[in-house]
Order: structure tokens, then C-alpha cells, then sequence
């Protein structure tokens, strides 16, 4: 034997006397025996304290054993095994599965939608450049200007003067017109039974013959106590000799639109007809620079009407009465004459509810009105419903308003301030063919009471698809401490909104629960009679009464969240779509967009938490002319009202999704999300509620063009390092959505989220049932090319029916009701791809993060896999393996190891110390034992000799458990995972996700670390203490053939371990002070060190040169 190599033996074969400790002895001896401790840099020292020259006895007493023999063919065998099951990776293997999830990933477009305005809007906000074909010259001076004004008609100014828009257009490229016509309000007004605010004829193809009426009228204001009443200063009622202080009066405002002639021609071609109203509103032009309003209502037919009518009636208007009266029945004469000027009534305020009603009815004997029967000019079938207005069977009602800033110069238009309106429009339901003849639309709230609540209430006779179109730019008034307010622009599609009408009792739970219960005092207006779909919004923290104790609802109102959402519909809605952009100051680059489509939205939706709204009921400026008569401050005051209130609703939705995900965040909060079939726990007739599934729900929210997979159930976070600051109109602004979501799950009853931020603990909980897989996934991308994006992906293969995830700051719980069958995580940067597959997921496990990393649970996993490569072909193995392949720069990691019960890594006892207390330790348990082959390749071409590690090796079996003690130096400092950080909730979740991918280069360079230069390549003594307990109390079989550097002799087989290991040392020397020596004998110094061994050849050359 060489006396610079060692060589390590066991005596054989002889089980009997095997002891228990006997391996874990020899693995121990085999770390320790190549480690060499050079010190000076001509010198080595070493001891061994005897146990080579042991060995080697040993090993002279045995060479005649054929057990070496014996050895040599079963290792052959056994490592041929390894070579057999290395192979590259194929179809199947983790790696190549995960870089399919997001095969399906599209970018989804942010920017904010283009303006679609109704045509009267359009007019308005070009309202200086409109003439000829019979449009005004100017419309803006023909609302406002004072030129009517006359002695006669001392009302006659722009402020009470109306245009009326007509647009008319005929099948199949017929014949189009447009017509206008205008007039003041104050030679119209007829008193009788109603109020006929105005009443106009207009042809519409310029024949000579009238061809449709347009009407305006107020109703309802009659009947005492019902319609108006009268405070005075003894009570309620108009009592001679009492002065009269208070008039409140509930009028329904009633627009109606009615064909004269059906038989006329111009009817049988009609393919579009529009009739818009624009009134100037009531402010006092007699003041200099005032600003002004034009109010508009539109409508639009594909049908020809009949008696269509579109009805707004207020729960109450109150009037303040001057000193000036002190006789009632005076007061009385005067409003029955129309006798009562403006300064004898102020207005104080108008309170909700809305309520609206459209009624659509066929004429006496035919079904012209609902029906479209034109099968040549509408085909269901083939013309898919995308935009409302060109559909061609709907009709549709508008509100809205332009508000104008002070005119600068005479004759001319000013600016633009604010533009709002809500645009509605009705189809039929799926493929049909019939209108609805009954809408009821009540908008309510309780602004004059406790300012709590919101709801929109409708009623339909019959199945229809519902449009409705929300806007409003804000852009050029401050808000807040805004110096610029926001464009809001919302889009929704419901697709087949059940009709019929809610139980009563099912109507009073629903008021009950947002807590106005039957009789409540707070309460604006009377419970509804019929509902098909009731939309509530209620702050609970704004509730100044007790409400009723229900612990039966879903939310008992007498114990209530902060906020609650609740939609109740008829039945089950097929399909409901909400998509939404929001400019912040008006500013394009600096915006949010939001989609939102369900598919089978549940009968019952409560969504409730500690979030709160945006805040409702807030004050714009009404209009009080002292020019104007009473009967035209009702109007424009109410309509103005009835826009507020949309508004108002706007901003409650644009709030939203911001408060929700806001539940995240650093402040905390929770959210819960409940699906129903009915809100009230039992029905007379039996029904009872039980929980309901959204059929599917997609999702998507972002500042910028984002990836989505909007055909596969996912959740999906991206940052986008382009918008990491946006242009804000006023500077630099962080964006509205710093880290974009989007999700689509299906079969979902229940969502819980809650984040404590004294604990930090945060759960998500999930109901629902579903046998879609779930891909979760996140991408790094830098503008809207997906090439270069940092993506990671993880596919759950089936959803357990009710999952909950509690995450704390050191640990992760994992609750399901049953096992999943697999999760395999991929992720890629550049050429780097990770890739983890755990098979046969039990219902409940643990994963711990932080000074200990692992996983526990009570029930194995089948199989844990792990791929990490950024080589051009990843390689793999099959079975139980540990496979580590280096060639250059490039590197595969392979492992997979079976049912496993716990595994985790512990951190050093004792940082930085030497011996077990600085070591950290990884165990494993296992509930069965299997074969685990190793195979470590290493292919690079290194300057050093000394480095690399090659070999082959087979456990049979690895036992079930395992603790291995690895040095703390290298562990504490060469890997790191990644940790969530201080960001807020989901940005701090999509920084962990970004820099979890980088994690498996960072392994990949540790584990190369730790095994090219395993015992160390150093110029002064250092300590390695590495321990292996393998007490498990069953036996296995270790079969390896390792290599490290290129040691050129290898050892001869036997039963138990042999080893060459070479000292070596690398020589640093000054030869700059050897001033006798030659270039020569540099050279051969040179070339005896390179492979830093000294043979007795070699020493007898370097003592001649030297």
C-alpha cells in the first residue's frame, strides 16, 4: 500500500455479529478519512490515531477471502441498477408537465374603454358645432341663453326650456331621420287632473302628419296625505286660521312616448327609434359667471311604442313656506291656479326611494310591442347580444346630466365640468324573442336618516337580458383633497334575469337583515310588493337604532359584521357580466380595470366582513332659482336627485374591490363570501335554505395589460416592474393596483379570508365542490411581452370540497375534507425551470418556515418529486433516486422520495459553533422503506483536480427514518429561502412568489457547493463535523462507487468499504526571492505541483532544481 493512500475495510461477511451502530461507525469514517489538514506550505500534517495501519493489517489478513469476490459482482449488479434508471426527462415528469400550466396564459387588456355615450350626450358635449338638418345652431345657448325672455312670458328663459332629440332609422338601410323641436315649460303647464309639463306632436319623416307623441307629465298630487299635505303651526293639515310653515308633496314624474297612426307605413320599417329630452337646469343666470346644468332623460325602441311609459316617483319633496302666507285655504287657491311664485316656496329637500316603473305594453289585439317577430331582420340564433344598442329587439331608458362651467365669453360654449349618467337597456332572455311589459326599478336609501344603507330593488314580468351602462368623469372638479376627480366607466351585462316575484316573507327577511325590518322607522318609503332581484349594500356601522334579533338569517342583524353585500334573485342568473376601468384625475397611464363574469350566480349571495364602502349620500349642489316657479325647481331637483343616487351607488362598487382585498393588508380585517338558496331559514310552503354554488366565477383586477387564463380554473398574481410608479396627472403616483389578480374557480358555496395583524395570522377557507383542477400560479413580467416573464405555476389535480389554510409567520396548516391526488409546482426564469410534485397529498399536513423547515402530517404522501435544472435537457431517474448532474454552467437536480410522513431541517443549536452544536440537521419518516439510488455526475472541466464528484450508490432499503447532521456553516449561509417580508398582504405574497423561483438556482449552486470540494481544498487546518444516525432498528444494504477529483488508482471491491483518498496540497510559494532559479527549472517546479501530488520521482527532480 502507498504510504501517501489509505484504504478502508470491513472484515467481511459475517451478519451474526453485525452490531446496530457498526454502519453509522463506517459512514462516520467515511467523511472523515478524506479530509486533509495542510499547514505550512512545504509541510502536511496529519493523524489518524492508528486507524489506517489497522485497517491495512486487516486487509493483508483477508486477501485470500473470496468474499471480495462475491462483493464485486452483487455491486456490478446493484450499480448497474442506478445506470438503468437514469434517463432524461419525457412526458410525465414534473418538469415538463409545469411548463404546460400556462400554456393557456393570455395578456388582458387594461386600457380604459372608449367613450360609447348615448347620442344626446354627444350633442351636449360638442354642443356649439350642431348645425343644419334641423338641429339647433347652438344647442347649449338654446337651453340657456335668455333671448325668449318677454314681459309676457317672464319665465321664458334658457333655464326653462327643453329640446327634444328624435332619431329615427329604418330597416335594411332605409330611410333615417332626425328631428328636433323645443319649448318652455311655463306655456305648457295644463292643470287639471295632472300636470302636463309638456305635450309635443312631432313628425318624424316631414310628410305633414304627426307620427309620435312625446309627453312629460306629474301625477299623484291630489290626494291629502297620499300625494302632499301641509304642516302649519298647529300640526299637520290645512286648519283656517293656522299659519302654514311646511309643504311636502310626492309626485310621480311620468315620460311617455306613444305612436299616433300605427297603421302609417313608416312604422312596418322601423329598425331604430331614440327621443331624448334635454332641460337646462334652474340655476340663477341673473348672477354673473353662474354655473349651469342640462339634465337628460332618453329612450330608445326597437319596437314601435305604444304608450310606453316611463314613471319616477319620490318618497317626498318639502318645501319650506315664506312668512309672506298666512292663510292656508290661500295657499291652497294659489297651487290649484298655479298662482305661486318662487319666492313664496324654497325648496329643502327631496328623499329617496326612487321608484321607477317601465311599462312596455302591446297594443289592444297584438303583440307588436314585446315581440319580435321579424325572423328576417332578428335571428337570436346567429346575432350574438354584445352591444345593447345595436341589438335589434330591446328597448332602453337613460338619466343622466353635463354639467358647464361659467360662460367667459357671450355666444360662445364653456367647458365641460362633469358628465354622468346611467344608460339601461332590456333584451330578451337567452334566444327569445319577447320584450318585458313590467319593469320596476326602485333606488333607495336612507341619506336623511342614518345613512346606512343602500338597495336597488327591481321587478320584471318576464325572462330578460339587462344592459346597464354607468358613467361618470369627474375629471375637471376637485374631490376631496383631490385637486382632480376620477372617470368611472362600468359596463354589465345580466343574461336572463329571472322574473316572478319573491315570497313576502322572503322580502322581509331580506329587509330584516340589512336591518330594516318591517315598521322601521328608518326605513325611507314602503316595502316593496314584488321583487325579482333586491341588490343591498348596509354600513352597520352607521346604524344609530337597535335592530331585530334573528339568529336564523345568515347575518343576524342584531350582531352584524361592519359591512354586508347581499344579492337575491328569483332563481338561479345564468350569466352576469361586469367589467369596469377607473381613471384616477382623468389620467389614462393611471388607472385600474376590473372584470368580473359568473356563470350560474346563486339565487342568494352574502358577502360581509370588516371592510368598509365607499361613503354614499354625498352633497351636490341643488339648483334654488328664485326665477324659476315651484313646479320647475320639483323637476330639476328631482331628476338631479335621482342621478346622485346612481352616483352614489357608482362610487359604492368602485370601492369594492379595493376594500376586499384590502382585508390583506397590514390594517387586517376579514371577508366571508356565502352562496344561498334562500335568505329566510324556512318557507310556509316548506322550502328550506340550504347552500348554493356559483356555477363559475372569472375575476380579474390590475393597473396595467396583465396575464390571465380566463378559460382555466386559476388564481393568478403578476407584478409588473413597469408600473412600479405610474404618471399621475399631478406626478409620479404608485399605481392603483400594485400587484394585478385574476382568478376563475368554479363550483364555489363559500370563501373565507381574515388576516390578524397582532398574530399574523391569516386563513382562507374554500367550499364548494368541484373536480376541475386549480392552477395557482404567479409571473414576473416587465410591460405586455410575456417572452422574458419570471413564471411559476402550481396545478392542484382535484379540489377538495371544503379546503382551509391557516398561514402563520413560521408555519402553513393544511385542512381539506379529503386527500388530493397531486400539486405540482413549476416555475421558470430564463433557462432556469423548477419543478415539485407531491402524489397522494393527505387531507391535513403541516409545512413549517423559519429556523425549522419542514413538513408534517398524520398520513404519508405517496411520492415527493423534485426537478431543478437549466440545462438544455433536465435529467431524471426512476424510483426512489437522488440524481445531481453538473456540466459547466449548467445543472440538473432530480429527487423524488416515497411516502413520506415528516421531513424538516433544524437549524444549528448553536450558530457558527464547531462540532454537533454548529451542525444542522434534516430528518425524515417514512412509513415503509424503499430502494434510494443516488447518482452524482459531474462533467465539468475544472482547473483544480481536486474538484468534482462523480459515483453511483443504492440503499436497499432507505430506512423509514433518518437524521443527518450537515455542517452549519454551509447550510446557515448558503441557503436561504425566501420569507413574505413587511409588503401589505397580496404584494407581499407576490414578492415571496418571485423570489421563491430564483430558490431552486440558489439550491442548485449550494448542493454543487457542497459536493465538487467535499473535505476541502484549503492552506490551514480547518474542522468538518459531519454525523449520520441510522439507529433504525432494521437492516439495509449501501452499495457505492464515488469518485471525487480524478484520484487515479480505485480501489478494489469488498464487503464493507474501501477507499483511495490522496493527500495532496496546493503550493503557493514566492519564487521571486529563489534568484538562482532558472525558467527551466520554473517549468518543471510547475508542472510536478500541478497535480498537487509528490511522488519520489518527482521530489528527486524539485531537489535537483532546487
Amino acid at each position: 500500500m502507498h504510504r501517501g493512500a489509505a484504504r478502508l475495510l470491513h472484515p467481511g461477511v459475517r451478519p451474526s455479529q453485525v452490531q446496530r451502530r457498526a454502519p453509522a461507525v463506517v459512514l462516520l469514517l467515511l467523511f472523515l478519512v478524506p479530509i486533509v489538514q495542510p499547514v505550512t506550505t512545504a509541510e502536511i500534517a496529519s493523524d489518524d490515531f492508528g486507524i489506517l495501519d489497522a485497517l491495512d493489517e486487516l486487509l493483508e489478513d483477508r486477501t485470500l477471502s473470496s468474499s471480495d469476490l462475491l462483493a464485486e459482482g452483487i455491486a456490478s449488479t446493484t450499480l448497474a441498477s442506478v445506470d438503468a434508471a437514469a434517463r432524461e426527462v419525457r412526458e410525465g415528469d414534473a418538469i415538463v408537465e409545469a411548463e404546460r400550466f400556462l400554456d393557456g396564459l393570455e395578456v388582458r387588456d387594461s386600457a380604459p374603454f372608449e367613450p360609447d355615450h348615448p347620442r344626446a350626450y354627444e350633442f351636449l358635449l360638442d354642443a356649439e358645432n350642431h348645425s343644419g338638418a334641423g338641429l339647433p345652431d347652438n344647442l347649449f345657448q338654446t337651453l340657456f341663453s335668455l333671448e325668449n325672455w318677454e314681459l309676457t312670458d317672464p319665465l321664458a328663459i334658457g333655464v326653462n326650456t327643453y329640446a327634444i332629440y328624435l332619431n329615427f332609422s329604418s330597416k335594411n338601410d332605409g330611410p333615417s331621420y332626425e328631428s328636433w323641436t323645443s319649448g318652455t315649460f311655463t306655456g305648457d303647464i295644463q292643470v287639471g287632473a295632472n300636470l302636463n309639463l309638456f305635450d309635443n306632436y312631432i313628425d318624424i319623416d316631414g310628410d305633414g302628419a304627426e307620427d309620435v307623441i312625446v309627453e312629460l307629465t306629474v301625477q299623484g298630487l291630489l290626494q291629502r296625505g297620499q300625494g302632499w299635505d301641509i304642516t302649519t303651526s298647529g300640526g299637520v293639515g290645512p286648519i283656517a286660521g293656522l299659519i302654514p310653515e311646511t309643504l311636502w308633496i310626492r309626485p310621480i314624474f311620468q315620460w311617455r312616448v306613444h305612436q299616433i297612426d300605427a297603421a302609417d307605413p313608416l312604422w312596418d320599417d322601423m329598425a331604430f327609434l331614440e327621443v331624448s329630452l334635454l332641460k337646462g337646469f334652474a340655476f340663477d343666470f341673473t348672477v354673473q359667471n353662474s354655473e349651469s346644468y342640462s339634465i337628460v332623460i332618453d329612450t330608445r325602441f326597437t319596437q314601435p311604442p305604444n304608450e310606453f311609459r316611463v314613471g319616477v316617483g319620490l318618497d317626498r319633496i318639502t318645501f319650506e313656506i315664506s312668512d309672506t302666507v298666512t292663510d292656508v285655504a290661500g295657499l291652497l287657491l294659489d297651487l290649484l291656479g298655479g298662482g305661486v311664485g318662487a319666492d313664496t316656496l324654497s325648496l329643502t329637500s327631496i328623499s329617496a326611494p326612487y321608484a321607477i316603473t317601465i311599462q312596455n305594453p302591446d297594443a289592444p289585439g297584438g303583440s307588436l310591442q314585446t315581440e319580435c317577430a321579424d325572423e328576417d331582420w332578428f335571428d337570436p340564433e346567429t346575432q350574438p347580444r354584445v352591444d345593447s344598442h345595436a341589438d335589434r329587439c330591446s328597448f332602453g331608458v337613460g338619466i343622466g346630466f353635463v354639467h358647464f362651467d361659467a360662460v367667459t365669453e357671450e355666444g360662445t360654449v364653456p367647458d365641460v365640468l362633469e358628465l354622468a349618467y346611467i344608460d339601461a337597456g332590456f333584451h330578451p332572455a337567452d334566444t327569445g324573442r319577447r320584450l318585458p311589459s313590467e319593469i320596476d326599478l326602485t333606488l333607495r336609501n336612507d341619506n336623511f336618516g342614518d345613512n346606512s344603507f343602500d338597495t336597488v330593488e327591481i321587478f320584471t314580468d318576464r325572462d330578460s337580458d339587462v344592459y346597464v351602462h354607468y358613467f361618470e368623469d369627474r375629471s375637471e372638479m376637485p374631490e376631496g383633497e383631490a385637486n382632480f376627480g376620477n372617470i368611472s366607466d362600468a359596463r354589465i351585462w345580466i343574461r336572463g334575469l329571472p322574473s316572478g316575484s319573491l315570497p313576502e316573507e322572503e322580502i322581509n327577511a331580506l329587509f330584516t337583515m340589512i336591518g330594516e325590518a318591517p315598521g322601521s322607522v328608518n326605513l325611507p318609503g314602503d316595502m316593496p310588493n314584488r321583487l325579482s332581484l333586491f341588490i343591498g349594500i348596509k354600513n352597520f356601522s352607521g346604524d344609530a337604532t337597535t335592530n331585530v334579533n334573528d339568529p336564523t338569517l345568515p347575518i343576524n342583524p342584531a350582531t352584524p359584521p361592519n359591512t354586508l353585500i347581499v344579492i337575491a334573485a328569483m332563481d338561479f342568473i345564468p350569466l352576469l357580466e361586469f367589467a369596469s376601468s377607473f381613471q384616477r384625475g382623468g389620467f389614462a397611464p393611471d388607472r385600474s380595470s376590473m372584470s368580473l363574469v359568473v356563470e350560474n350566480l346563486p339565487p342568494v349571495i352574502v358577502v360581509s366582513g370588516s371592510f368598509s364602502l365607499g361613503q354614499s349620500g354625498v352633497d351636490r349642489l341643488r339648483p334654488d332659482n328664485s326665477n324659476l316657479n315651484a313646479i320647475s325647481q320639483v323637476l330639476d331637483n328631482a331628476l338631479l336627485g335621482l342621478v346622485e343616487i346612481i352616483l352614489d351607488l357608482g362610487t359604492i362598487v368602485n370601492s369594492i374591490p379595493g376594500a376586499i382585498v384590502g382585508t390583506a393588508g397590514s390594517a387586517g380585517g376579514t371577508v366571508e363570501v356565502a352562496c344561498f338558496t334562500q335568505v329566510k331559514a324556512a318557507w310556509s310552503t316548506g322550502e328550506t335554505r340550504s347552500p348554493a354554488e356559483v356555477g363559475t366565477l372569472g375575476f380579474a383586477l390590475s393597473s396595467s395589460d396583465q396575464p390571465w387564463i380566463p378559460n382555466e380554473d386559476h388564481l393568478l398574481l403578476s407584478s409588473d416592474a413597469s408600473i412600479e410608479v405610474v404618471q399621475g396627472r399631478s406626478g409620479p403616483v404608485e399605481p392603483l393596483v400594485p400587484v394585478a389578480m385574476s382568478a376563475r374557480v368554479s363550483g364555489i358555496s363559500g370563501v373565507t379570508q381574515s388576516f390578524d395583524p397582532l398574530t399574523s395570522e391569516r386563513v382562507l377557507a374554500l367550499k364548494g365542490s368541484s373536480s376541475e383542477p386549480l392552477i395557482v400560479g404567479h409571473v414576473s413580467h416587465d410591460g405586455p411581452n410575456m417572452t422574458l416573464a419570471q413564471k411559476q405555476a402550481a396545478m392542484i389535480s382535484n379540489r377538495p370540497d371544503d379546503l382551509r389554510l391557516v398561514q402563520l409567520p413560521e408555519r402553513l396548516i393544511y385542512e381539506a375534507s379529503a386527500p388530493i391526488g397531486t400539486i405540482t409546482y413549476g416555475g421558470q426564469d430564463g433557462e432556469q425551470r423548477n419543478a415539485l410534485r407531491l402524489v397522494g397529498l393527505p387531507s391535513e399536513f403541516e409545512l413549517v418556515l423559519g429556523s425549522e423547515v419542514g413538513y408534517v402530517a398524520t398520513t404519508p404522501i405517496q411520492a415527493v418529486e423534485i426537478q431543478s435544472s437549466n440545462g438544455t435537457v433536465p435529467l431524471t431517474m426512476d424510483g426512489d433516486h437522488v440524481r445531481f448532474s453538473v456540466d459547466g454552467d449548467e445543472t440538473s437536480l432530480s429527487v423524488r422520495i416515497s411516502d413520506v410522513l415528516r421531513m424538516r431541517r433544524l437549524s444549528p443549536l448553536e450558530e457558527g459553533a464547531a462540532g454537533p452544536e454548529g451542525n444542522s440537521r434534516v430528518e425524515m419518516q417514512r412509513t415503509s422503506s424503499e430502494p434510494l439510488r443516488l447518482l452524482f455526475e459531474d462533467a465539468t472541466n475544472y482547473d483544480d483536480p481536486l474538484l468534482g464528484l462523480n459515483g453511483r450508490a443504492v440503499i436497499e432499503p432507505l430506512p423509514a427514518d433518518i437524521m443527518i447532521a450537515v455542517p452549519g456553516g454551509a447550510d446557515s449561509e448558503g441557503l436561504e429561502l425566501p420569507d413574505f417580508g413587511d409588503q401589505e398582504g397580496v404584494e407581499g405574497l407576490s414578492f415571496f412568489l418571485g423570489d421563491l423561483v430564483a430558490f431552486g438556482q440558489v439550491a442548485n449552486d449550494f448542493i454543487h457547493a457542497l459536493t465538487k470540494d467535499l473535505g476541502g481544498s484549503v492552506s490551514g487546518e480547518s474542522d468538518l463535523a459531519i454525523g449520520m444516525d441510522l439507529d433504525t432498528g432494521e437492516s439495509f444494504n449501501m452499495t457505492a462507487d464515488m469518485r471525487k477529483g480524478t484520484t487515479p488508482n480505485e480501489p478494489a471491491w469488498v464487503h464493507g468499504l474501501s477507499m483511495e483518498a490522496d493527500e495532496r496540497v496546493d503550493v503557493d510559494l514566492n519564487l521571486s526571492r529563489l534568484d538562482r532559479l532558472t525558467l527551466s527549472g520554473r517549468i518543471t517546479l510547475e508542472t510536478i505541483w500541478e497535480d498537487a501530488r509528490l511522488t519520489a520521482d518527482e521530489q528527486e527532480q524539485g531537489d535537483l532544481v532546487l
